[in-house]
Parts: C-alpha cells; sequence; structure tokens
C-alpha cells in the first residue's frame, strides 16, 4: 500500500463518518446514543432468550457502570423494562417496551428500510467488502496503535 492510498482511506472514513448527519433525530428526551442502544437491545433478543446489561456493555464494548446509567435513562423514560434474571436474582434483564418498540420501528428500521431502496443500485457484493474492509483496517490499526 502506498501513502497515498492511506491517506485517501483516512480521507474517505472522514466522509463517511459525515453520513452519520443523516440519522434520524432522536426524540428530545433521548440522545443518540440511546437510539443506538435500542437497536442493539432489539438486536440482541432476536439472538437470546433473556438479554442482560452485561450483553448490551459487552456488544457496544462499553463498561458495566456505563451501560448501566444508559439503561437505568431508558427505563425512567419508559423505553426499557428491567427484570431480575429468572436464575440469578443479581443479574437483571432488559426488554423493549411498546414505547421502546416504537421508537425501533420509526428511528432504525424504517431508516434502514429506505436505505435499502437508496443503495439498490450498489451491488451487495460492493457493501459487504466495504464493511469487511473496514472492519479489518481498524483492528489492524486498534493493534498497532492501542
Amino acid at each position: 500500500m502506498t501513502n497515498k492510498l492511506s491517506e485517501d482511506y483516512i480521507d474517505a472514513c472522514m466522509g463517511a463518518k459525515q453520513t452519520l448527519q443523516f440519522l434520524p433525530e432522536p426524540p428530545s428526551e433521548l440522545q443518540k446514543r440511546h437510539v443506538y442502544i435500542i437497536k442493539v437491545c432489539y438486536d440482541l433478543s432476536l439472538r437470546l432468550k433473556e438479554v442482560r446489561v452485561s450483553d448490551v456493555a459487552e456488544t457496544i464494548n462499553v463498561t458495566l457502570p456505563s451501560i448501566t446509567k444508559n439503561i437505568t435513562t431508558l427505563e425512567k423514560k419508559g423505553y426499557l423494562i428491567k427484570e431480575q434474571n429468572s436464575k440469578d436474582k443479581r443479574v437483571v434483564n432488559i426488554e423493549l417496551s411498546d414505547k421502546g418498540l416504537a421508537l425501533y420501528q420509526a428511528q432504525i428500521y424504517d431508516f434502514h428500510k429506505k436505505n435499502s431502496e437508496l443503495f439498490k443500485d450498489i451491488p451487495e457484493e460492493d457493501i459487504h467488502i466495504t464493511i469487511k474492509t473496514i472492519h479489518e483496517i481498524y483492528r489492524l490499526m486498534e493493534k498497532e496503535y492501542r
């Protein structure tokens, strides 16, 4: 790889970061990170019988105290329901409330449905390769620079 190609890659990443501005604005009582946590909870609920707070923390690579604060905010605002784990009372499970599911539909599902139509002329293979490449370059840079 040449230095110029490395520069072009970083420039493309800066441009890609700007696409985040097109994410739907969350309700005024929430921040974008809260919507992302709702997405993660939804995705985990499709794979796991019980979603624990620690599952969310692990998935988004944050500390348990950090995610607990955000989960508590989402619970207080009615987007999540917290319950004790059926097998271990020290563990807290979470699930989306009806309000959380409605937010998921409006903020995440509908947005990606629109994008799937918007991107229809880009071959899926190109998108898969782009995603794979970004993850691999990140992994290499993280290993080298952290």
